[in-house]
């Protein structure tokens, strides 16, 4: 009677053990997906002084200084989590000016456009870059439905026309971005993380379980 007692808790020990590695491994497994960083895309060119190529024709419009321009998105994002495309215009001249000299600032004017993307901080921006200056921006991007998402990323210098009355845009680079929201099961991150858990505490009460049957 004791040795069938015993045969039973030892099947039953082995088959909580092996129950709780499958709710161990899917933990891990959920957890881990949600953890993993996504890699990033990145593009970096410079902008060097002078007349502009995109300037139109006969028009007076420079750069009034070389610039480094960088900018950087993931590749993909988590449905139900958000990204950030990251964007650099660095001064590479950063030639001191002598007493009582000034430079005029160069107008900056940035939008990205990604289509059925959430953006934020939504629409363009603008400012204005002085000597010795660097310009960050940061835009958040909410993965909400799975799918690829193209768009651009457009920077153009901006210049006052006195007889129009309106800044004039002119494009410097126009960068391609392609973002894909991503995810598990067709589940929303959030319920990816309960799951998760949900396994590594399912997991933990099998194993206490195994461990009564074995004392048993």
């Amino acid at each position: 009677m004791k040795q069938g007692t015993r045969r039973k808790n030892l099947i039953l020990s082995r088959f909580l053990y092996v129950l709780s590695l499958v709710f161990l491994s899917f933990g891990l497994f959920s957890l881990g997906w949600i953890a993993w960083p996504a890699p990033t895309d990145a593009v970096q060119l410079e902008i060097p002084a002078g007349t502009l190529p995109a300037a139109p024709a006969g028009a007076d419009y420079v750069s009034l200084s070389d610039y480094a321009l960088s900018i950087s998105w993931p590749r993909w994002v988590r449905r139900g989590q958000t990204g950030e495309i990251h964007l650099r215009l660095t001064d590479l001249l950063q030639e001191p000016l002598s007493e009582g000299e000034a430079r005029a600032s160069q107008v900056v004017l940035i939008e990205p456009a990604l289509y059925l993307l959430p953006v934020d901080p939504p629409g363009g921006v603008q400012a204005n870059l002085g000597d010795d200056q660097d310009l960050q921006l940061t835009w958040q991007v909410r993965g909400d439905e799975s799918g690829a998402y193209p768009g651009k990323l457009y920077v153009s210098f901006g210049f006052f026309d006195e007889t129009l009355n309106d800044l004039v845009e002119v494009p410097v680079a126009v960068i391609d971005l392609n973002i894909r929201v991503i995810d598990l099961w067709g589940l929303d991150s959030g319920l990816v993380i309960w799951l998760g858990l949900a396994g590594l505490l399912l997991w933990g009460a099998l194993f206490v379980l195994k461990r009564m049957a074995v004392v048993r």
